[in-house]
């Protein structure tokens, strides 16, 4: 089973070529915005100075496992069954796929704000857009802002892979239509707004850091245990 599990892992790497492709244009698209930026900024022809903000490319990396997550369920449960695969391979491949990518984005991300994003803020005084800021995430230091970052990646993967694989069933559609809903009563309400703000705190902002990891990785292994009856019930 865990060898199995590491041939589907490695297939399910293999063919988000599409999305890691995406996601390289998309950074690189910023690079070179930030590249214009920076010589306006040097040269003293740009008109905004250091008030230019630009959102650092370590937030792109959400791309891939965010995408990632919706492309693995739509387009390679089926192929893979047809390959022979079984479904308890493929909810523990896939398991193996968000860790491992919920961590590199990760590190990446970190890895980018102490190095680009630092350059840009205190050499060119230039604003940056980073969740590892905004959120808070760094408040603790750049290890404890890894795991910040991987619990709630990791989460929002399981979150994303559940909602995907089960949108060929009626069961996905009332899903989606329960989700909406109760934002729509949420937000409104008082009382359930409050709500609401708690457990985005609870997820995201909580100052206590390992209560927010804690949470993350509770909640993710919640939602994904939910895609062992999808894909029992998920026709090939």
């Amino acid at each position: 089973m865990k060898n199995k599990a590491l041939v589907i892992a490695k297939t399910n790497f293999r063919s988000l070529l599409p999305v890691y492709l995406v996601a390289a244009a998309v950074m690189l698209s910023v690079l070179i915005q930030d590249g214009i930026l920076l010589i306006l900024t040097l040269f003293g022809s740009n008109p905004n100075g250091p008030d230019n903000m630009t959102v650092s490319i370590g937030n792109y990396l959400f791309i891939i496992v965010l995408a990632g997550a919706v492309y693995i369920p739509v387009r390679n449960f089926r192929r893979l069954m047809n390959l022979g695969a079984r479904r308890a391979g493929f909810f523990a491949g896939c398991a193996v796929n968000y860790v491992i990518m919920a961590a590199a984005a990760s590190l990446g991300g970190v890895a980018l704000y102490l190095t680009y994003d630092n350059f840009m803020v205190s050499r060119l005084y230039m604003g940056t857009l980073d969740v590892l800021y905004w959120f808070g995430w760094m408040d603790g230091g750049a290890v404890i802002a890894f795991f910040r970052m991987f619990a709630f990646l990791l989460m929002a993967a399981a979150v994303v892979h559940t909602l995907a694989a089960m949108q060929d069933r009626w069961y996905g559609w009332v899903t989606d239509i329960v989700i909406g809903a109760v934002v729509s009563v949420f937000v409104p309400i008082a009382p359930l707004r409050m709500a609401l703000l708690w457990f985005l705190n609870l997820i995201i902002f909580h100052p206590n850091a390992f209560v927010q990891i804690a949470a993350c990785l509770i909640l993710a292994c919640a939602v994904y245990v939910l895609n062992k009856p999808i894909l029992a019930r998920k026709a090939i």
